[in-house]
């Protein structure tokens, strides 16, 4: 650091007072304006806000007297509009007064047009109906002038105190600027008003109205969800940032939010003003010195250290003689001087002695420096002057080289080479430079090669050898690796490119060749993105950004023009100093041919899949319809020919019926799974009570087949849905049974740690190994080409296999034809759960012995008859109805409300049974239990039946299953 510059620094230094002073009086006083401007905000905002609270409780007070009056105007609309005309007029900031009954339809106004509008969904009438008392209103335009107004509603009371409907004043939302051209704001001021949803009512002062009715910005929507008042610093709507006081939304107070905010510039434009005038001052100040220091330097202080350079520049240079010579300063850099001529004087003598010691001895120190050579010195007839001890060990095996010719020293294929260049050497007084080799030992049978050097040094040459066997090596094992690298390259099947990291192609092989038609000496030198458009990574090509051996697929260019699909595999490697790239391109042409004709197969194998479970879904609800009529007819028909000879007859079509049944019940459940509707309810399953329970259901058909059924008890609990987990060994003991002709079935479990596997074992025929997977398909079923009912549809284990994907078991199957079949489903153990209660639904009846009424809705007549035939059987009270307007009707007629509604899925003219039940709750005002029956198995109405909130059962149902649900039902 120079003199000048540490004056300097001193300088500025001194000023590090005054600045710090100068610094803290500025921030006070921006901190003092800023309190001022706050302050100034808070007092504008309780201004607003006084006029504000005198605004809302004046709207207040009319809405009070216009409630006492309501009873007597609601009697003659007419009048009533008339009156309320009458008073809006007397109310200038209003632009409408409306009383409205308690359906929200509007039974006067003071515009007589809004007579009979129902406003029942606006927000500030539907509180007002709810028991809000006086409630402020959201922002709204109003339908007849598209003015902006603020709505405000009471609820009003008849004449015995009971709610008879809510009266509403419309405020015109441009109050508060008729209110601030009477009381301006401030020049730098600004005012938002909004409502409790921060919808904009307006900006003041302000012209452009666009802004009012759209939300505000975010940093204004937080100040309105504040819990208390405050000021913060934020942008205002005109981005400029402002010191804004702010009263956010209170329900319970306000209603609305106030903030007025101060231009913050323009608050602290005067403390601003006066700490810039103090900078500037202090700067001058601070000038002023620095150029009175650089003067007092450059005069007393550079000039005399200048001379004091320059005679030490010369005495470097060689000039010893060269004194500083003033002997009359007596300054510190005189001193400085003096001190320095004494010191030259002596340090000339001592230099004028060492060089005389030295100078014998300055050829031999400089020819044995390099000791880690071997080092001979020659005269001109080339013997041996000198030869350190490596040189000795190299040329002479130890002994002494002093006086000995060189030439005779080396070997005969060397020795000619040597005597040419060592007389050019001494002629020409140049070095020379070249290899030589040595003689071999047991280690290196072919000689370590030497790199010898010959510097002329007047009449004599110094002779310098250096081992290089390792270079040699190290430069045969690079070529060695260089050739491997071009065989690798030159042999490879794939495109191999080095790129530099500007994209510049260094190598390019025969395989880069046949993929993009370029020949190596045009590809050499281009840029890679000729070949690779989009280039080797997405961004330019980066060290930093490069992910090393990353394949993905890029698009490549031939020279003829076309794109070719490739596979690119990417590394980065660096030689020290530059960066590379080494690019592994793969030809996927054929590739990307499979992969396409697999997506066409796969997408036609979903549309198949998909038409399939439309056909299925069809077909199931266009038999469910007839079906569920013969189940019902049937029911009703058992209980009035009990005991006749035509029982027989009924029971066997009711046999058929279960079948068909059984049918139905199977496409459904492939319906609901597919739809993804069924979600398993997880909880702790005992295992023998569902084996037993099964056992003692299967055990008469095992009977009737001439099989055994055995059960091996268990103590065992699983992790599992009870439904799905009894549906799936159903489905197996099924599918045992049919299928085998002689010999049992066993039904059991085989432990295994943490799991255990429920076993369904037969003694069946077997299933051949190349069928096993098909078996679990939708209607496949071996050894049944007559398609006997007897055997099922197909659909048992289909159903098995996805259940249990649902649940998250495993289904496996172990069989040899001739030997039988085990299926085994594994489920997680559970620790046994404690024992619950249950009760038994009472049916038909209420609790105090009177006849419960259910309401069923079908638009089917036929299933109409035969569902009111079977309840009125079972002891409940019926009303039919067709649609939910016919049931309704029916309802007030009878001046009940009913216990349990069953309504079809699908009713007339579009219409759904949800939507019929929530008209009758809605009607009754009551949550009644109800149940939707559908026929639908497309698993786009499972979705939608599931989502409607209400309990479902699937068409066809049997009779003891309806008659249980609808017990339950109406014992709730």
């Amino acid at each position: 650091m120079s003199i000048l510059t540490r004056l300097v620094l001193l300088v500025l230094l001194a000023s590090l007072p005054a600045i710090g002073i100068l610094a803290h009086n500025s921030l006070a006083a921006v901190e003092a304006g800023e309190r001022q401007a706050e302050a100034e905000a808070r007092r504008l905002l309780t201004l607003i806000q006084d006029e504000q609270q005198r605004v809302v409780e004046g709207m207040r007070g009319v809405l009070v007297t216009v409630a006492e009056l309501a009873p007597r105007l609601a009697i003659d609309p007419q009048q009533c509009s008339s009156t309320l005309n009458r008073l809006r007029g007397r109310l200038p900031r209003v632009k409408g007064i409306a009383l409205t009954d308690l359906d929200g339809s509007v039974r006067c106004a003071s515009d007589s047009r809004l007579n009979g509008l129902m406003v029942a969904a606006l927000p500030h009438i539907r509180m007002a109906l709810y028991g809000q008392g006086f409630v402020v209103g959201d922002y709204a335009v109003r339908r007849l002038d598209g003015r902006p107004v603020l709505p405000f509603a009471a609820p009003y009371t008849d004449g015995a105190g009971r709610m008879a409907g809510v009266v509403s004043i419309a405020l015109d939302a441009g109050w508060l600027r008729e209110y601030l051209a009477e009381k301006p704001l401030p020049a730098n001021a600004m005012l938002v008003l909004a409502d409790r949803n921060g919808t904009l009512l307006g900006r003041f002062p302000g012209s452009d109205d666009q802004r009012v009715g759209m939300p505000l910005p975010e940093p204004l929507m937080a100040l309105l969800r504040a819990p208390s008042d405050g000021v913060a610093e934020v942008a205002g709507l005109d981005g400029e940032p402002r010191i804004l006081a702010y009263a956010p939304v209170d329900q319970k107070v306000r209603e609305l939010f106030l903030a007025v905010g101060l231009d913050r510039a323009e608050a602290l434009r005067p403390v601003t003003a006066a700490a810039e005038r103090s900078a500037f001052l202090l700067a001058l100040a601070a000038a002023l010195s620095l150029a009175a220091a650089w003067i007092g330097a450059r005069l007393f202080v550079l000039r005399p250290v200048a001379r004091l350079k320059r005679v030490v520049e010369r005495w470097s240079a060689g000039d010893r003689a060269a004194r500083i010579g003033r002997p009359g300063d007596r300054s510190e850099i005189g001193a400085l001087g003096r001190a320095f001529d004494a010191m030259a004087q002596e340090l000339q003598a001592r230099e004028l002695a060492r060089d005389a010691a030295h100078a014998a001895e300055h050829r031999m120190a400089a020819t044995l420096a390099a000791s880690t050579d071997a080092v001979v010195e020659l005269d001109h007839e080339g013997r041996v002057t000198f030869a350190n001890d490596k040189a000795a060990r190299l040329f002479g095996g130890g002994g002494d080289l002093m006086g000995h010719v060189f030439v005779a020293l080396l070997p005969p294929g060397v020795a000619e080479s040597f005597t040419a260049r060592f007389r050019d050497a001494l002629d020409r007084g140049e070095p020379e430079e070249f290899e030589i080799r040595l003689a071999g030992d047991e280690k290196r049978a072919g000689g370590d090669w030497y790199a010898l050097r010959l510097f002329a040094t007047g009449d004599r040459l110094a002779v310098y050898a250096q081992d290089v066997t390792r270079r040699k090596e190290d430069e045969r094992a690079i070529r060695r690796a260089v050739e491997r690298h071009r065989s690798l390259l030159e042999t490879a099947a794939d495109a191999i490119l080095l790129v530099d990291a500007n994209g510049t192609v260094h190598t390019y092989n025969r395989g880069a060749e046949r993929i993009f038609g370029h020949r190596p000496a045009d590809a050499v030198g281009m840029d890679v993105r000729r070949l690779i458009p989009g280039g080797l990574i997405s961004e330019p090509l980066s060290p930093d950004r490069l992910a090393d051996g990353v394949a993905r697929e890029v698009e490549g260019r031939r020279r003829d023009g076309l794109t070719v699909p490739l596979e690119l595999s990417l590394s980065a490697w660096s030689d020290g100093g530059d960066r590379f790239f080494t690019a592994i391109l793969r030809d996927i042409t054929e590739r990307k041919r499979t992969e396409s004709a697999l997506r066409r197969a796969k997408d036609q194998a979903e549309r198949a899949n998909r038409a399939k479970s439309r056909f299925l879904a069809a077909a199931s609800h266009d038999l469910r319809q007839p079906v569920q009529s013969l189940f019902f007819l049937t029911s009703a028909l058992g209980e009035q020919i009990q005991g006749t000879p035509g029982h027989g007859t009924l029971t066997t079509m009711q046999q058929a019926l279960e079948a068909l049944k059984r049918l139905l019940d199977g496409l459904l459940d492939i319906s609901k799974l597919d739809a993804g509707v069924v979600e398993p309810v997880t909880t702790t399953v005992a295992i023998q009570p569902l084996f037993e329970r099964l056992a003692a259901e299967y055990a008469p058909e095992a009977a009737r087949r001439g099989l055994t059924l055995r059960v091996v008890p268990t103590a065992l609990h699983a992790r599992s849905d009870p439904m799905l987990l009894e549906r799936i060994i159903r489905n197996l003991l099924d599918n045992a049974l049919r299928y085998t002709g002689r010999g049992g079935v066993v039904l059991g479990v085989r432990r295994s740690r943490r799991r255990f596997h429920i076993a369904v074992c037969d003694s069946g025929a077997g299933i051949p190994p190349d069928r096993q997977e098909d078996i679990f398909e939708e209607f496949t079923q071996l050894g049944n080409p007559e398609r006997d009912r007897e055997k099922g549809l197909g659909l048992g284990l289909a159903i098995v296999r996805r259940l249990c994907a649902l649940l998250g078991h495993s289904v496996a199957l172990r069989s040899r034809p001739g030997s039988g079949s085990t299926f085994l489903v594994t489920v997680p153990v559970a620790e046994p759960p404690r024992p619950a209660v249950t009760t038994v639904p009472a049916v038909g009846r209420t609790e105090g012995g009177g006849c419960r009424l259910v309401l069923i809705i079908d638009d089917e007549v036929i299933i109409l008859m035969g569902l009111r035939a079977m309840l009125e059987g079972w002891g409940y009270e019926v009303i039919a109805a067709t649609a939910g307007d016919e049931a309704i009707r029916l309802l007030d007629e009878a001046g009940r409300r009913p216990d349990v509604i069953l309504a079809d899925y699908r009713l007339r003219h579009g219409k759904t049974g949800p939507e019929a039940l929530r008209a009758i709750h809605a009607h009754c005002r009551a949550a009644i239990p109800s149940i939707i029956l559908t026929g639908d198995t497309a698993p786009e109405r499972i979705v939608e039946a599931q989502r409607s909130g209400f309990a479902i059962l699937h068409k066809p149902v049997s009779s003891h299953h309806l008659k249980q649900v609808v017990a339950e039902a109406g014992s709730r």
